[in-house]
């Protein structure tokens, strides 16, 4: 329990310093099921540059703390669950697995906040002003518990997939590159950072399709009265089957990955920041935390 300091501190730094690409990812993505919602030139015409700070940045940063907490809290307890060994004794690939057992309880936690997120971000008509509570009361009581977990298919999906890829190949890519990084001076906290980069953004690739049809899901929720979201269950898996051959139909497979510009810098941003301030709050605390 002692090591949820530190995966705190960590976390919220790495929210507060990627949401504006969080922001960018958000609209791009939600813009591959067609028209409906904001566009980044009618959010900026909308909100300015102080939303790309600010639209939705509560929830989002309650929403990344918890998430990022979760899945670090839980990759060890995992591990030695499944494997009974530490994740530095585990090889690459039982790690993934452990990996993507990990985000189970996060999803549960953070799909209203992801929710309530989105639907900020994409509130073309300032309706919410800002406010998640009023948002998710408002979801509520149109669509019951199942509109606060619209989207759910795709979340757990893409946190699966990110999560797994992300802690069975960041110790490779630091055993590539941290000793040829720190003969050219970055030192520890730069290695991990260049190192954390590159194991998020590879994260990024087979996590995005999930993100991009959850994304138009929650999108038709909020702009196309009469559509019925599904919570946790076999239906939202149908109902994001069905989207995923929407886009394509309308955007061809390339759509799957729409905004991953955006995507894999975040992805990848959050990777870095993790895997280089985990190590600094830990030793900041004197706390020992034997994950990533």
């Amino acid at each position: 329990m002692a090591s949820l300091a530190p995966l705190t501190g960590a976390a919220v730094s790495t929210a507060v310093i990627m949401y504006p690409i969080d922001v960018l990812r958000a609209l791009k993505m939600a813009s591959a099921g067609g028209e409906g919602g904001l566009s980044i030139g009618g959010f900026y015409q909308k909100y300015g540059l102080k939303g790309f700070v600010s639209q939705g940045v509560i929830p989002e940063i309650c929403r990344a703390t918890a998430m990022r907490v979760s899945k670090f809290f839980f990759f060890p307890i995992m591990c030695n669950l499944f494997w009974s060994s530490d994740p530095a004794d585990t090889v690459p690939w039982k790690k993934g697995l452990a990996g993507a057992a990990a985000t189970v309880p996060e999803i549960l936690v953070i799909s209203p906040m992801e929710v309530a997120k989105i639907g900020l971000q994409l509130d073309s008509e300032g309706k919410y002003k800002n406010n998640a509570n009023a948002f998710i009361k408002d979801i509520y009581k149109k669509h019951g518990i199942r509109g606060c977990y619209c989207g759910w298919a795709g979340m757990q999906y893409r946190q699966c997939f990110w999560t797994g890829t992300y802690f069975a190949t960041l110790q490779s890519w630091r055993d590539c590159l941290n000793p040829k990084l720190k003969d050219a001076g970055l030192g520890t906290f730069g290695s991990n950072l260049v190192s954390g980069f590159c194991a998020g953004y590879v994260a990024a690739i087979p996590n995005t399709p999930g993100d991009v049809v959850r994304s138009v899901v929650q999108k038709r929720l909020f702009t196309e009265p009469g559509f019925e979201p599904h919570g946790v269950g076999i239906k939202s898996l149908v109902q994001h089957i069905r989207v995923a051959g929407d886009i394509v139909s309308l955007r061809g497979v390339t759509g799957l990955w729409s905004g991953f510009a955006f995507k894999g810098v975040h992805l990848g941003g959050s990777g870095a920041l993790m895997a280089s301030l985990i190590p600094i709050f830990k030793d900041l605390m004197g706390i020992d935390y034997k994950g990533a």
